[in-house]
């Protein structure tokens, strides 16, 4: 049974998280359709037998609806974004180059290979070439390389200054739907502001293999980008919809079956793409749920 946290259920269902900017300063709510998400994102939950967060932010207006997102999980993959996000950062400084090789080591070794199936140890790899498979493969050893070269300390210190933790507990990595949120809202504004820079992540995020969760319950077509996770028990799914009303999405996960964390994190896109493109001033039609089976998608990489 999930369990609703009192003061953000408060913050959930009233008026979310406006930014107070020109645009949103004058305005009495967050996202207008506060009540409706409550309701489709309720219905598309019912029976869920774990816990789970939502968080969506409203790229137009910055307005943010969250439901239990300061709840801290194991981030799985996710957590290949904010690593990809602070070698772009280091690159932007001049402290890194996107060429720079990091040499492969007997530490880093964590299954899936992939592209290193047949790399000795010793061998050296360009940054940008494990930015890109940790994000488009979810590569755990690339990933583990750069958090090695970059300093997991530094990336923690770096995720707290943009306002998304990624912290540590007992040697585990943890962190909130507010905080993956943060990351991708992190690489929104760096793509309207340095947006060929921005695009050495953007890409390999593009060309995500895995058309599981958040892209089973998008209508074909939709353009987005997202970075899921998956580990012990912990599925989650995070990116960005594009369209006439962009939005961030971040569903979190902890508890169910492998394949009913799928189909619910599916049925909240769903959910939540209706309601935010529905036409102002219609009658909406009741939210359509839709059912991302596991042998459609194929199995979940990391």
């Amino acid at each position: 049974m999930h369990r609703w946290r009192v003061g953000r259920v408060l913050l959930s269902l009233l008026v979310v998280l406006p930014l107070a900017t020109p645009a949103t300063a004058g305005a009495t709510g967050g996202i207008p359709e506060v009540h409706r998400l409550a309701e489709a994102v309720t219905q598309a939950m019912a029976d869920f037998p774990g816990e789970y967060s939502v968080a969506v932010e409203d790229l137009t207006t910055g307005a943010q609806w969250l439901l239990n997102a300061d709840r801290r999980y194991h981030p799985a993959s996710t957590l290949k974004l904010p690593v990809a996000l602070y070698a772009l950062e280091q690159y932007r400084a001049g402290e890194i180059g996107w060429e720079d090789l990091i040499e492969y080591t007997e530490r880093d070794v964590e299954p899936p290979v992939g592209p290193f199936e047949t790399a000795a140890f010793g061998n050296r790899f360009p940054v940008g070439d494990l930015v890109g498979w940790s994000l488009s493969n979810s590569n755990n050893i690339a990933v583990n390389m750069l958090g090695r070269h970059l300093g997991w300390g530094n990336i923690e210190l770096w995720t707290a200054s943009i306002g998304g933790r990624l912290t540590h507990e007992e040697r585990l990595p943890r962190a909130s739907a507010l905080d993956v949120l943060h990351w991708w809202g992190h690489l929104h504004r760096l793509a309207q502001e340095d947006p060929e820079v921005a695009e050495l992540v953007v890409q390999p995020l593009r060309d995500v293999t895995y058309r599981g969760r958040i892209s089973a319950g998008l209508p074909e077509g939709v353009p987005h980008l997202h970075k899921y996770g998956s580990y012990d028990g912990n599925y989650h799914d995070s990116g960005i919809v594009y369209g006439d009303r962009p939005f961030i999405l971040v569903v979190m996960t902890d508890g169910a079956p492998l394949a009913e964390a799928d189909a619910a994190i599916a049925r909240v896109t769903a959910a939540v793409y209706q309601v935010l493109t529905e036409s102002p001033g219609t009658n909406p039609e009741p939210v359509q749920v839709v059912k991302a089976l596991l042998d459609e998608v194929g199995p979940v990489p990391y």
